[in-house]
């Protein structure tokens, strides 16, 4: 269980270490293009 336990915090923080570069890229994306292309979706 505690290997299980290790895995699940690894992918969180691996998740959430992504999730915070992708949000850093598109801000200084749309403050560097100016347009809304990256939040199109």
């Amino acid at each position: 269980m505690k290997f299980l336990k290790a895995i699940m915090i690894v992918a969180i923080a691996a998740s959430a270490l992504t999730l915070g570069a992708c949000a850093q890229k598109k801000e200084t994306m749309a403050s560097s293009t100016g347009t809304s292309s990256t939040y199109s979706k």
